[in-house]
């Protein structure tokens, strides 16, 4: 196990370039969570917001934005989109968001590097100076209470960093752009988001890949956590012209890879969806109707406490009772 030395932390980070990309990813983070229209709430007031009340505060009304993350929102659980993007209510960051966020620094950097460079201790190093650069910041800056706690998260980070040189070798791949943003028109919207990595295959063909520090759901759950990827692949065919032959999830928490192969037919429906949710959501933005859809994923859902569907059932109940609903 690669060790998170002591001054793990303490590394005097002087590359403009890193800080550059931690500024760039954290504000993507947090504008892919609203569109420019949409105005923000407290926690309390949201809780206080019926629906189809009548307030005094201003309200969205259009969509004009959207990205692929809270488009899938709406689609798993329209109430988390409005709490998400619409009253814009602060999550608390956790862990494991933090995790993901330095893996994608990291790894991004490391495909800057000329190929023989791209080791497995440099990659380590890159986590570190991405973490360093990350814990600085007002989002993460009291994510641990102890100095201990920091380092047993940052040693067992790097364990889920090393499962990714399991499923690749990365001086083998010459990534056309990692962490892309991409805002291309679709139909009467604009979809915005940053991509982590498009390659290209020697024969030719585009793929589409996406890391996860989390780890793989079971085969038969997987075909929907490729709905953002679908969205992406739309956006990469109306900005290049070329339609990307594969998308590709790979969950470094347990070192799996997920893919499936894209043609046009897939994008040609994936647009229909689109525009199709789109219009769902500026209903529901003008009805200011967002009715919750529960599900097995409100067991991880950090609105339980003001959302209707769970009122006076405590999280962990609420997550048995879906577990138990859905098996």
């Amino acid at each position: 196990m690669p060790e998170f030395a002591e001054p793990v932390f303490g590394y005097t980070v002087q590359d403009h370039w890193l800080l550059s990309r931690v500024t760039r990813i954290v504000t993507a983070m947090s504008l892919a969570t609203r569109t420019d229209q949409f105005l923000g709430h407290t926690r309390s007031e949201a809780c206080g917001h019926a629906e189809g009340e009548t307030t005094s505060e201003p309200r969205p009304s259009t969509l004009e934005t959207l990205s692929p993350s809270r488009a899938a929102d709406f689609k798993q659980c329209p109430r988390l989109f409005r709490f998400r993007s619409i009253d814009r209510i602060p999550e608390t960051p956790s862990t494991y968001q933090a995790r993901g966020t330095a893996a994608h620094l990291a790894l991004e950097r490391l495909f800057d590097l000329p190929a023989e460079k791209r080791t497995a201790s440099r990659l380590f190093d890159l986590f570190r100076e991405a973490w360093t650069s990350l814990r600085s910041t007002t989002e993460y800056s009291g994510l641990f209470e102890t100095m201990e706690e920091e380092r047993a998260w940052g040693i067992e980070s790097l364990g889920v960093i090393a499962n990714y040189l399991t499923l690749e070798d990365p001086v083998s791949i010459s990534p056309l752009d990692s962490e892309l943003e991409m805002s291309e028109e679709v139909g009467d919207i604009v979809i915005r988001g940053i991509l982590d990595r498009l390659d290209e295959r020697p024969d030719g063909h585009l793929v589409i890949t996406d890391y996860k520090t989390g780890s793989a759901p079971p085969e038969r759950f997987a075909l929907t956590a490729f709905f953002a990827l679908k969205i992406y692949a739309l956006l990469v065919r109306s900005r290049f012209g070329r339609t990307p032959a594969e998308l590709r999830l790979m969950y470094l928490g347990n070192s799996t890879v997920y893919s499936i192969p894209v043609s046009d037919r897939m994008l040609d429906g994936m647009e229909r969806q689109l525009l199709a949710l789109a219009t769902a959501i500026r209903r529901a933005i003008s009805r200011y109707n967002f009715p919750p859809r529960p599900s097995v994923l409100c067991g991880w859902c950090s609105f339980q406490d003001i959302c209707p569907a769970f009122a006076g059932i405590d999280n962990r109940q609420a997550r048995e009772t879906q577990l138990t609903t859905n098996n």
